[in-house]
């Protein structure tokens, strides 16, 4: 649990510089296109105190960071800070879960996304943002081997994730990529740059730094479903069923 708390830590603290606050600012222009059409009272976003403008890409109310580690700077949305073990949040009592980047930073990322799809209502959806493996990000990843925040998380796979959201009864609804600029050292540079994003869009759509999933909950139903018999109840032995035979009693 240290190492995780540590890790998050180092997270949070890498999205304050470069490239961690490109990074930061490129998800809070590209959320707000895919989540301002899901309606609800509660959104809750699992992730670091310096992702918590993400949140506003939501036009939900109720915002909730939810975090290991406090929240120090002046804050606009609640904040809960707990452990990612088990979330201290009702079954079923949210409209939208938004998990930027954390499930990179834990030794268990399976377990978070199964309690995050449990709060999760019926018809209630999940976003899950994360770094491509099939990206420049990726690429520099296993080349070379980075010992510092962000190379040391694990980037997952989507169809392990999809797995995941699958076994929880979960539908995946859209799956995109964004961030097409490499991961290079110097502002000048990353901005020269820019370039790349409106080709990556048009020709290098599933090769983006940054893959973003959305999966809704589905909804069980409640219709009972009606059995075909294939041999009518008064044809089978009622001693099968445990069922007493009939005894005729003479009348007087």
């Amino acid at each position: 649990m240290v190492k995780t708390y540590r890790k998050i830590q180092q997270w949070d603290e890498w999205l304050t510089r470069f490239p961690g606050e490109k990074v930061l600012e490129a998800e809070q222009r590209f959320l707000p296109h895919l989540l301002n059409h899901f309606y609800g009272k509660h959104v809750v976003l699992i992730g670091s105190p310096h992702q918590e403008n993400i949140l506003q890409a939501s036009v939900i109310s109720n915002k909730v960071l939810l975090s290991p580690i406090p929240n120090l700077k002046r804050h606009r949305t609640a904040n809960i800070e707990s452990s990612l073990h088990e979330l201290p949040i009702a079954s079923g009592s949210v409209d939208l879960v938004i998990l930027p980047h954390i499930l990179e930073y834990l030794d268990n990322p399976h377990q978070l996304l199964s309690e995050a799809c449990r709060i999760v209502r019926p018809e209630g959806h999940i976003v899950i943002c994360g770094f491509n493996l099939y990206s420049t990000w990726g690429l520099k990843k296993l080349l070379h081997h980075p010992k510092n925040i962000p190379w040391t998380g694990n980037f997952m796979k989507t169809s392990l994730i999809k797995k995941w959201l699958s076994l929880a009864d979960f539908e995946l609804v859209k799956q995109t990529t964004m961030l097409f600029r490499p991961p290079v050292k110097h502002k000048n540079t990353f901005h020269r740059l820019k370039f790349l994003e409106s080709i990556g869009r048009k020709c290098l759509a599933p090769f983006g730094g940054v893959y973003v999933l959305i999966a809704q909950a589905k909804v069980v139903p409640l219709t009972p479903i009606k059995l075909s018999w294939k041999q009518k109840l008064s044809e089978v032995p009622l001693a099968a069923i445990g069922i007493p035979r009939p005894t005729t009693r003479n009348r007087n």
